[in-house]
């Protein structure tokens, strides 16, 4: 079960982030993309937080 979702993962993101920016088309990040913190020296890769407004 654990591989077939791992799998399926970017399909998931690829039919959620359009149906998310077309239910909330104003969605924005609140601070600048470069100030976005990552988690780098982490297990699993990714952010920390992501602050957005709508």
């Amino acid at each position: 079960m654990g591989e077939l979702s791992h799998a399926c993962a970017p399909a998931k993101a690829d039919t959620a982030f359009p149906a998310l920016l077309r239910r909330f088309p104003d969605l924005a990040l609140a601070d600048p993309h470069e100030q976005v913190d990552f988690r780098v020296f982490s297990v699993v890769y990714g952010l920390h937080a992501l602050q957005v407004t709508w």
